[in-house]
Formats: C-alpha cells, structure tokens, sequence
C-alpha cells in the first residue's frame, strides 16, 4: 500500500474546483469582494476573536504584527527553536534580533517553564508558536508578558480551530496568524493567509498595509505593501471552512488508531507519541500534524519508505538555531539539537483512509518489533 505524506493530486481533486471558479468568474471579483468578508466573518465566529484580516501568507500577518508594533530596533525577540523560520524573520526583518529558546521536551512548545530560565535583557517581545495542533498554557505566559513589560505575538499559522480551554489559538497576545497552506487544515490552492486580532487599531492598521498602505478614500496612510488574498482562494478556503468540523475529526480518528496500535511502543520506550491536549488543559488536539519522537529515527524513515510510506521531517529537520549561517549555534541548544534528532512527521490528514493509519502504524510496529 502506497501513503505519501500529504496527496497533493488527491488534493487537488477533493472539492469540484471548476464550480468555485465558475462562481468567482461570475462575479466578475478577482480580488476583493464579499467572499473575502466572508471567510473573515466566518474566522472571527470560529475562533470568537474580534478582527480576522486575510492577507497573502501568514508570514506577511506576522510582518504586519511586528511593524505595527514598532518595537525598538535591535531589541531581542524570544522564539522557540521549534518553529518556522518565518517566526524568527517576520522579528528580524523589523530590525529586531531573534532569539532561540529550547522548547519543552513534551509539547515540544516553548512554555513558562522555559521562559522563566530566560535572560530578558533587551527583548522586548515573546513569541509563541502553536505546533501542530495544540495551545500552549497560555494564561501564565501572558500574565509574565505583563509582568516583564513584555509584548507578546503568537504564530499560530498551524492554530486553526485549535484552543486552550475557551479561548483560541492566537487570542492571548496582539496577534497571531494562520496559514492556508495546501497542507493545513484549511488550505487553499497556494498561499494564502489571515491575520487575528481583538485589537481594533492593529486590524485597521492591518487592512491599510496589505493594500499598499492607502485608506478608505485610497490615500495613502501608512507605508505599506501588496498582500491581498485572491478571490479564488478565498473561496476554497471558504469551502473548507463550511466543512472544518468534519476535516478535524477525520484527523482525530486516524490519531486515535496511531494511538490505539502504537502506544505499546511508547510504553516500551521506541518512541513517544505527541500530546493529544492543548498543555494543561482538556482541549483536543486538531492534529495539524502527527509529530513523534522516535529512536533510531533514520532507519525507521529508510524502512517506512521502502513500504512506500512517505514521512517528513518537520522544517527540513531543522531547527532555528541549526543556521550557523544566521549567527546560531546547535551546540547552545543541548535539548533542541537531541530532540531535533528524534522528531517525526508521520502521514496526517483529511485524505487518509483508516487503512492508510492502520497499514502505517503496522508498519511502525514491525520495524521495532524486529
């Protein structure tokens, strides 16, 4: 049985495309129109926070957050060493400098535990990132934020639908992001992006920027740059939307039978299985992605691929702090360069069927069981 990491044919195959152009055709909109407003209404209900702004990417929101914010330049921004280099460029392309911080072993998050080891000369901002499906405990993040006169942004490109308790991914600080990246959740036909915010003056400011920095009246207001989300895309991912419920829970049963074949082999210690909570909390993961530890690692991916099982290292298998050639050094990370030694992303998504999950697991359990 053949299981590539994400079907991207199969995709593309998934929804009758040819009507959503069909109805975008017809309304003559390109870019812009209500389709737009719609997919942001349609954020803001889900997520219960008050400003959605689409945008081209999600690393477009992220820069848009840290120029709005206007922090002073060559302060220090904390990321975690588990993220997308986009995190650390958004702060850096504002003049800020960021800085790696070892991620907790277990949510593989950057949490208050590890904040509170942190030098805190000269930074000015936190930044968490949401992986893969779960929420940060957030509230004591916020409350040292404050405490520390600290601002805090959230990259939560990987946090739709994703909550702590009551509150969604992207809520606590700011701002925060999504992704609608082929691959997430809810995903378009190429990038696409969405800036959330219960800030009114960051959303106005946002809606300015991403349409060359002009006003209402077309003036200009702001410097700015073109980062709109197109018509089309926003009507897939408006499509996806309407079905988010049901895309989350076939993600959620095939983890329930990763989980149900492959717990035997975290309890004899081959590998751990990702948390399937939000830290501290009772909300469920929505499984963005399936990330294990495991060991003997390379050879496990040299075996699943010979049962022509595709997996994927997240971020290339890189963390933030592997760049030498952006300043950093692994050897500074002990716990980020052990875990990034381990790290998997087993198949997960909407596509799979329970025997694709079956016939994984099975095969997880045969290269141990060896």
């Amino acid at each position: 049985m053949k299981v590539p990491f994400f079907d991207y044919k199969g995709y593309c195959k998934d929804i009758n495309y040819s009507s959503l152009l069909e109805e975008v055709l017809e309304s003559g909109f390109l870019i812009g129109g209500s389709v737009i407003k719609q997919v942001e209404n349609k954020i803001q209900e889900l997520t219960k926070i008050k400003n959605c702004v689409c945008v081209g990417n999600a690393t477009d929101a992220m820069e848009i957050i840290f120029d709005y914010l206007n922090l002073p330049q060559k302060s220090k921004v904390l990321v975690p060493s588990h993220t997308m280099l986009a995190t650390a460029s958004a702060a850096k392309t504002a003049g800020l400098i960021p800085v790696p911080v070892d991620v907790d072993v277990d949510s593989y998050m950057l949490e208050i535990e590890q904040l509170k080891n942190c030098d805190l000369k000269n930074v000015s901002a936190v930044m968490i990132t949401q992986l893969n499906g779960i929420v940060a405990n957030m509230n004591p993040i916020k409350d040292f934020c404050e405490q520390n006169n600290l601002l805090l942004v959230e990259d939560s490109a990987q946090g739709i639908g994703a909550f702590n308790d009551a509150n969604h991914a992207g809520s606590w600080g700011i701002g925060g992001c999504i992704s609608f990246y082929p691959a997430k959740i809810i995903g378009g036909l190429g990038d696409g992006g969405a800036l959330i915010t219960n800030c009114d003056e960051l959303a106005d400011f946002a809606r300015s920027v991403r349409d060359h920095g002009r006003g209402k009246e077309f003036e200009a207001v702001n410097w700015g740059r073109n980062s709109r989300l197109d018509t089309l895309n926003a009507r897939v991912i408006l499509e996806r939307l309407n079905q988010i419920e049901n895309l989350i829970k076939k993600r959620r049963r095939i983890a329930d039978i990763y989980y149900e074949n492959l717990n035997i082999l975290e309890i004899e210690g081959h590998l751990n299985l990702p948390p399937r909570f939000s830290t501290k909390s009772s909300s469920q993961s929505t499984f963005q992605n399936f990330e294990i530890k495991a060991n003997s690692r390379e050879e496990l991916i040299h075996f699943l691929n010979a049962k022509e099982i595709s997996t994927i290292k997240q971020w290339g298998g890189y963390s933030i702090a592997h760049f030498s050639k952006l300043g950093f050094k692994i050897s500074d990370y002990p716990s980020t360069s052990e875990l990034f030694d381990k790290l998997l992303l087993l198949p997960m998504n909407h596509l799979m069927s329970e025997e694709n999950a079956i016939y994984v697991a099975k095969c997880v359990l045969e290269f141990y069981r060896d």
